[in-house]
């Protein structure tokens, strides 16, 4: 799937964003880089409900009969993709007022588009339960048909419609249905005051200290986040902690090596989702607010690794280098690496040059097994599960009103010129005083 933006927030001039199983968002600061990161987001979101024209037909027809059976071909042929991406692409612009928790006219005179891939595999299936466990919709395509098919219980025809919605948007873009974790640059502080932060508990300890009670306004208050999406949702899954503890992950090892390696502590989480933490050289339990900045910052990535973490998930990390030592800086590229080679992907939005850089080194590394290539590594304490092709990463580069595509290849990595030039001019700026210095002070020897 690809994502055409223009007259986005700073993005002005007309940039594509095709999602891969890594993509690197790097720039300077306020080119929209967060902004693009929240936009994949909204669109990788699972309540991103798309209205399709056809499924308003489609439903009458299905609630009449309980089989519809149409050709593949009109739902996958070339007039049909065109529709579909062009109402996926309406009701994510829809969404964005809400998502961002802005105005109504917010990105209205954004231009929004998506393409999604022709479909050559037409086997797909996708049912819905009900509260007894029985299945009373499902949408099945093979062999060149499209299946769609209820039980015979009554069900409401808005039901109908929006199964079939859903049915069509798992089908047009299968990879926007995972589960869908944001980790904000503000994590730090979500991490220590989620419980404050909470916008229900806030909005009734506001209206409980008023004079006097609105039932509506209470009501409004509650419902309407005062928070983009993903901050309230980081915050509701802080707040979700005591059940989230209750599970286990099968990346949980990956949460095991982050303590080890980079954080040096152990966490703990209470039956009330109090957080503490047992330091390696110690042993002591400390409240999380005793702990570093990293140990506090890092938290939330522990507890998706070690609870919720599945294979087809979408992970988005604003800043995933914050509070961190340039060597730490690289092992979290590592650790990012195995999440991609084990089926998760992560969108990130970095202005760390020691990360872009170690994943250009990880994609040299598994481009291809070259002579020498296992000594090399063994030598750098990489391993294979860390190494990358140049096909699962895109990385783009925000400049002032638009982002261009970043060259990746087995050869050279990631092509970052946006950190080399500044790396190069710090670099000039160095000698430059240095030899100034240099012969200013020769001159003064020479007059004494």
């Amino acid at each position: 799937m690809k994502l055409k933006i223009e007259n986005f927030c700073s993005i002005k001039k007309s940039t594509v964003i095709e999602p891969k199983p890594l993509t690197i968002f790097c720039g300077k600061n306020n080119t929209g880089k967060t902004y693009s990161l929240y936009m994949l987001n909204a669109l990788m979101d699972s309540r991103l409900q798309t209205s399709f024209e056809i499924s308003k037909q489609y439903a009458k027809k299905l609630f009449e009969d309980r089989v519809l059976k149409v050709p593949a071909a009109c739902l996958a042929g070339a007039d049909a993709l065109e529709l579909a991406q062009k109402n996926m692409a309406l009701s994510l612009q829809k969404m964005l007022p809400r998502f961002f928790a802005a105005e109504n006219d917010f990105a209205e005179n954004s231009l929004i588009s998506l393409e999604i891939e022709a479909k050559t595999n037409f086997d797909f299936t996708l049912q819905r339960r009900g509260n007894d466990n029985k299945t009373w919709f499902k949408f099945v395509v093979d062999a060149g048909e499209a299946i769609f098919s209820l039980d015979e219980e009554a069900r409401f025809p808005h039901d109908v419609e929006n199964s079939i919605n859903t049915a069509l948007s798992a089908f047009y873009s299968p990879n926007t249905h995972g589960r869908n974790f944001l980790l904000p640059a503000e994590r730090s502080g979500l991490n220590l005051f989620f419980r404050e932060l909470n916008s229900q508990r806030a909005a009734l300890l506001r209206h409980a200290a008023s004079s006097t009670l609105d039932t509506a306004a209470i009501l409004k208050d509650i419902l309407v986040s005062r928070y983009p999406r993903p901050i309230h949702d980081y915050i509701e899954f802080m707040n979700s902690q005591p059940e989230i503890k209750k599970q286990k992950s099968e990346f949980s090892d990956l949460a095991v090596w982050l303590q080890k390696e980079v954080l040096k502590v152990k966490y703990k989480v209470d039956r009330y989702g109090d957080i503490s933490i047992e330091p390696a050289r110690t042993g002591a339990s400390l409240g999380l607010h005793m702990g570093s900045s990293t140990v506090k910052t890092f938290f939330g990535l522990w507890s998706y690794l070690n609870h919720l973490a599945r294979t087809g998930d979408w992970v988005m990390i604003d800043e995933p280098e914050l509070n961190l030592h340039p060597e730490n800086q690289m092992l979290i590229a590592r650790l990012i690496a195995q999440m991609v080679n084990r089926g998760i992907n992560v969108v990130v939005s970095t202005h760390s040059d020691y990360m872009v850089r170690e994943w250009g080194n990880l994609i040299m590394l598994g481009e291809r097994n070259f002579k020498g290539r296992d000594a090399l590594m063994k030598k750098q304490n990489i391993s294979v599960a860390e190494c990358m092709k140049p096909e699962q990463v895109s990385a783009y580069e925000f400049m002032q009103d638009s982002a261009r595509s970043m060259s990746i290849s087995g050869d050279l990595g990631i092509q970052a010129t946006l950190f080399d030039q500044s790396i190069q001019d710090l670099n000039m700026r160095t000698e430059a005083i240095y030899f100034a210095r240099q012969e200013a002070l020769s001159a003064e020897a020479m007059n004494d």
